[in-house]
């Protein structure tokens, strides 16, 4: 690492472990030679450090001190290491500062898709109810009659993208019906894995016909609290109700009171409005919720999927080329 003074730094969040530092900055650098820039390159160990050399910021990779970014006077990108870009609900004076934002969109959707199915899969066959009373010695065997399929039941996906694609090759292998709702579809269509796509105006339409909903809202200004009394009451009776996305996308007041009134017949959460999730949030005793502590999008390869994400966005920099996974960020995604 330089020690030049006047160099531009690129700041690497020191949570990017499971790659070490050291083979993260040989990444970095052969990346900089090959696409002709020269920059410092940073770990991030603490803040303070990170606070003498703000002004010479002009990349960061990862979760770095978010609270500082708007005392960085000369960072133009900031390469971000989730699919979302929650950090602009939590510090709105980022949205107008004029760096740009980008996240690493497509590589979660094998596990989320995976864990969706799981949760999906633990609830409609009731395992959750075997591995209780495993620890208790109880042989238990459900009635007949409580037993069901997943062929021919209807899913619906909010925030059908990337992701959502995944969760949908998994439910069609299933046989189910799959219905996709994406905010900038201008109308009812049919993707190429054959399911129906719909804009957001028709909602309402998709959420009466869906047994299953599946969540993966990004969190914005306009999805915060978007899921509530409303939606669920739009839901038919007996629904599922999963969330894998943003909890704050989910009005946990009546997500509570569908459930305790039988409207809804479960909920599967990954992600919850509050986390950790309060130990006193009725979520916890109710049997008709499962609750795994967000960690959906986790992959023992995480990191270095990330990475690649993020060397491919570096060499577009010094080559002038558009990025990928560009953030809007006056819309929050």
């Amino acid at each position: 690492m330089s020690n030049n003074d006047s160099k531009g730094i690129l700041l690497v969040a020191e949570s990017i472990h499971n790659i070490r530092m050291n083979t993260a900055a040989e990444l970095i650098g052969e990346t900089l030679r090959n696409a002709g820039g020269s920059l410092e390159i940073l770990a991030a160990q603490d803040k303070a450090g990170v606070e003498k050399v703000l002004d010479r910021i002009e990349i960061a990779f990862g979760d770095i001190p978010f609270e500082l970014v708007p005392k960085m006077p000369s960072l133009k990108w900031l390469q971000l290491w989730s699919a979302g870009a929650d950090i602009l609900q939590a510090i709105p004076e980022l949205k107008t500062l004029p760096f740009l934002m980008t996240t690493t969109s497509g590589i979660h959707g094998q596990q989320i898709a995976e864990h969706v199915f799981g949760l999906i899969l633990t609830r409609a066959r009731k395992m959750d109810r075997a591995f209780r009373n495993q620890g208790g010695h109880i042989w238990d065997k459900p009635k007949m009659g409580e037993m069901s399929t997943l062929r021919g039941k209807a899913m619906l996906i909010l925030g059908y993208g990337a992701a959502g694609e995944k969760v949908a090759l998994a439910a069609l292998a299933f046989g189910m019906k799959v219905t996709g709702i994406r905010r900038r579809a201008a109308e009812v269509s049919a993707d190429g894995l054959g399911v129906t796509v719909m804009p957001a105006a028709r909602l309402y339409e998709a959420l009466g016909q869906a047994d299953y909903v599946v969540n993966i809202l990004p969190h914005t200004a306009d999805t915060e609290h978007g899921f509530g009394k409303k939606e669920f009451d739009s839901l038919k009776p007996q629904a599922v109700y999963v969330s894998v996305g943003r909890g704050k996308t989910t009005c946990e007041t009546a997500l509570i009171e569908a459930l305790k009134s039988g409207r809804l017949a479960a909920a599967l959460l990954d992600v919850t409005e509050t986390e950790p999730l309060p130990k006193d949030s009725p979520l916890w005793d109710l049997e008709n919720v499962l609750i795994t502590p967000h960690y959906a999008g986790f992959h023992e390869d995480y990191n270095a999927l990330a990475m690649e994400v993020a060397l491919d966005n570096l060499g577009r920099y010094f080559r002038g080329e558009p990025l990928r996974n560009l953030v809007d960020k006056g819309a929050g995604y």
